[in-house]
């Protein structure tokens, strides 16, 4: 008897173990997934430049490049890791940068800044550490657009604006574009412009074809992931010469009846 409930004693706190593991993030420890730092640092051809990990890719304001290869800088929970990819411009201002693997994804948010919002500014210097700085949409009359009120702090450009969801998570809002100097008015002072939601709606407003086809790629590091496949462009063949693979030129047909030649 005692055997047998020692036996029932152990299978119940293994259930028990097994239902909270369910929701715990793979071997982390965690709750949930920690998506607290949605931010990239880009090595480009041109230069190093912030980004934001949003759920439209890796986007940058392409200050220093938009096309080629680049390095990416990124956080995976609290692991800052490294990361090779592409540059290409899109239909906004903003330049994504492609990769292989999978980022915190931030969702961005769908509607415009209210006064009333929670805001911040967060970047990564280094790719090892976060900076972040709270902020506060500029309102007054006069201003117009996504205008952030200086914060005493300088914000680099390219940083991130992060509003606060509904569930407490940070939601993307923009890139911090460049800073602005209003004199002459009511509401003198220094502002920072963002690349905000108006900027995403013309990220968007370009259709993609879909579905596209994909083609498992094996990395070296033993991961792997599925690509679009990309189409070959047909081979044009001049008139006379032998296709590729064939020794024997194309038949011709001169006009009139000749017959083949």
């Amino acid at each position: 008897m005692r055997s047998s409930a020692v036996l029932l004693t152990s299978l119940c706190l293994l259930s028990s173990c097994m239902l909270s593991s369910c929701s715990m993030w793979f071997f982390s420890g965690e709750e949930q997934v920690d998506r607290s730092r949605p931010v990239a640092l880009l090595e480009t051809t041109g230069g190093v430049e912030l980004a934001a990990t949003t759920e439209f890719g890796i986007l940058s304001l392409g200050r220093t490049a938009t096309s080629g290869a680049c390095r990416v800088h990124y956080f995976l929970g609290p692991t800052p890791l490294i990361e090779t990819g592409k540059l290409h411009a899109t239909s906004s201002v903003f330049t994504e940068a492609e990769i292989d693997l999978k980022t915190q994804r931030a969702r961005a948010l769908d509607r415009s800044m209210t006064a009333d919002d929670v805001l911040s500014v967060m970047w990564t210097p280094d790719g090892q550490h976060v900076e972040h700085v709270s902020v506060q949409l500029a309102v007054g009359e006069g201003l117009a657009g996504d205008l952030l009120q200086d914060p005493g702090v300088e914000l680099p450009a390219g940083a991130t604006l992060l509003c606060r969801g509904p569930k407490g998570e940070a939601m993307f809002a923009g890139l911090i574009a460049g800073r602005a100097t209003v004199e002459g008015s009511a509401v003198d002072g220094r502002y920072y412009v963002v690349a905000g939601v108006d900027r995403v709606r013309e990220l968007l407003a370009i259709p993609e074809a879909y579905p596209i086809d994909m083609a498992p790629k094996y990395r070296t590091d033993d991961i792997t992931v599925m690509k679009p496949v990309v189409a070959k462009p047909p081979v044009v063949v001049p008139a006379g010469e032998a296709a590729p693979g064939t020794t024997t030129p194309p038949t011709t047909v001169t006009p009139g009846g000749g017959g083949p030649r």
